[in-house]
């Protein structure tokens, strides 16, 4: 390796390179006993941790209206880098634009399909179905996100510099141990980070792999899965290696921008081709019962559903995602929203993602349990048959218009993951020190993310993408909790002085 690679990224390159040989020489190990595994930590640590987002979500409300809101992300000298709209382009398409594309119509129909929420509280099907699917991908998952750029913005002056992931750790163990033990930590805290990142990274883009093979399956008859896997990955791989190596302004933003425009003429589309009634419908009632969940069954989630499990498979599973996802969005968040006021940065990272979130799967959902529902066109047992080809089965019966749209969906999802992993690239290169071996960073990385979701779409098992994903989160739970610490600690502190 080249001189200047850190002992960091030596370390964190070799743990992920290791953990993706044994997946391909033994993967019976992931299926019999990591997946298994995993599963009895979410049902130990899903719904205390689902609790714990719950009142940072209230938090962020709060501070978006205390004395911290009118504070500056990077502190009172920071100036904003990126305008209004590439700034939301870039949070939106960083944070989980892909999982949108893949579940837009999946997941609400698989509620609608067998539903989770006791009939005797949420009687309507369909709309408690979008509720559902709107607390695992709305208000709480911005929330969390909001809350690692808040803990990074370098908000307080003893928080030292923005991005600094290990700096609210050290400052809650600050008295607890010395400078030896203190250089130690942070090399421990970076290292979980960046296996956090890769692995969840890795979840993505292998899921997504799936959607888009699954698409070209259906629309061009292509019978080799692992052949148009190959081909699609390294498409993904080449496209996000170009993306990272030409920065943040000219890769990053400009992809994010395109895909935001393009998001927005495919929802428009499908509002104008689609009727209006059911849509509206869904929306209103959905979002109705959303609320209703999130002041009341959210606090006791397990006490809403038919199956108590079923929250461990999904809603636990998500957050420990979105978890797994929180050092590099939350880097990537307070690096790009540098002299932003704090009201201002929770309004555009929690409320408006949020909002179009609920506008993105009432559309998307709501367009296609109507249809199916009025011409009886199977759309619902295909997806309970196979949930990756949900959304082209619906677009195959609108004609020359479901052509284009699944075109236009494919193209989206492609770039939605680019943008994901080209911002991940750029954070772990910034926690590891790499920027000397800046070349050979970005190409190592981007083939290691490359290889190991290709190992992982040859067990073509969606819920052990989940699985995956979320492993470098359970550790990294530990070093959060010491985040908010150690940030809670710093504002006392400081309000105290």
């Amino acid at each position: 390796m080249p001189l200047h690679t850190t002992k960091l990224e030596k370390t964190a390159l070799l743990l992920c390179l290791t953990l993706c040989a044994i997946a391909f020489l033994a993967p019976q190990l992931l299926t019999n006993h990591l997946q298994p595994l995993i599963n009895n930590a979410l049902s130990f640590l899903g719904a205390p941790f689902f609790l714990l987002v719950n009142f940072l979500l209230v938090a962020v409300i709060v501070i978006a209206i205390s004395p911290l809101g009118r504070r500056k992300v990077g502190g009172d000298n920071a100036h904003i880098e990126f305008g209004l709209f590439g700034w939301l382009s870039m949070l939106f398409a960083a944070g989980m634009g892909s999982g949108l594309i893949f579940w837009g119509v999946a997941e609400p129909a698989l509620n609608v399909v067998n539903s989770p929420l006791k009939h005797t509280l949420y009687p309507d099907k369909v709309s408690s179905a979008l509720a559902l699917t709107l607390v695992n991908w709305g208000a709480h998952a911005w929330a969390l996100y909001a809350v690692f750029g808040l803990v990074l913005g370098g908000l307080t002056k003893n928080s030292h510099c923005s991005g600094d992931i290990s700096a609210p750790v050290i400052s809650a163990l600050k008295g607890a141990i010395d400078i030896k033990y203190q250089n130690r930590l942070t090399f421990i805290v970076k290292l979980v980070a960046v296996l956090a990142i890769f692995f969840g990274v890795v979840g993505t883009i292998a899921n997504s792999t799936l959607l888009l093979r699954k698409g070209i399956e259906i629309n061009l008859g292509i019978e080799s899965a692992l052949v148009s896997g190959f081909i699609i990955i390294s498409l993904i791989v080449l496209l996000y290696t170009i993306s990272a190596k030409l920065g943040l302004k000219k890769g990053i933003q400009t992809l994010s921008k395109f895909n935001v425009w393009l998001a927005f003429l495919l929802l428009l589309w499908l509002l104008l081709l689609m009727p209006i009634q059911p849509i509206m419908a869904i929306a209103i009632e959905g979002t109705r019962d959303y609320l209703r969940l999130i002041f009341t069954g959210a606090w006791q989630l397990q006490s809403q559903l038919n199956n108590p499990e079923w929250a461990n498979g999904w809603t636990y599973n998500y957050y420990f995602w979105w978890l797994a996802w929180g050092p590099f969005v939350g880097v990537f968040l307070a690096k790009i929203s540098q002299g932003r006021p704090v009201w201002q940065y929770i309004l555009g990272v929690v409320l408006l993602p949020t909002l179009v979130t609920i506008v993105w799967f009432s559309v998307f959902s709501g367009s296609a349990i109507a249809w199916d529902k009025t011409y009886h066109a199977g759309i619902l047992d295909a997806i309970k048959a196979d949930y990756t080809q949900g959304l082209f089965i619906f677009f195959q019966q609108l004609g020359w218009q479901g052509a284009v749209l699944i075109w236009s969906s494919l193209l989206l999802l492609l770039i939605f993951v680019v943008t994901s992993a080209d911002s991940a690239i750029l954070v772990i290169r910034d926690l590891t020190n790499s920027k000397k071996a800046k070349a050979w960073s970005i190409y190592g990385w981007s083939l290691a993310l490359g290889l190991c979701a290709f190992i992982l779409l040859v067990q073509n098992n969606e819920p052990l993408n989940r699985t995956i994903a979320i492993i470098g989160a359970l550790p990294f739970l530990v070093i959060f909790i010491l985040q908010l610490v150690g940030f809670i600690k710093e504002c006392i502190s400081e309000f105290k002085y």
